[in-house]
């Protein structure tokens, strides 16, 4: 993840340690930590000053326990979709 200097596009800062595309990244209000949550089903908290990861939060499976015996019309590949996100079926 990196952070530029607005209408510059010059880089100011680099933030390595997600190992999938980043989807979303919010700011603390007092704009000391940055929060980015990426589709390698992890939140991580950055030091924004430093870039340092603070902590990385792991989630869990979106569907994981979720029964879904006896829904109608769904496709083989919504099935094994649902299965690899904890579903059961």
């Amino acid at each position: 993840m990196a952070a530029d200097k607005g209408q510059s596009g010059q880089c100011i800062a680099v933030y390595e340690g997600h190992s999938h595309l980043v989807s979303s990244v919010a700011f603390s209000p007092d704009g000391e930590a940055i929060a980015s949550g990426s589709q390698d089903q992890t939140v991580r908290i950055w030091n924004a000053k430093t870039g340092e990861c603070a902590r990385v939060l792991i989630a869990k499976r979106l569907y994981e326990g979720m029964k879904l015996m006896g829904v109608k019309g769904l496709t083989e590949a919504t099935i094994a979709t649902l299965q690899t996100l904890g579903a059961i079926v």
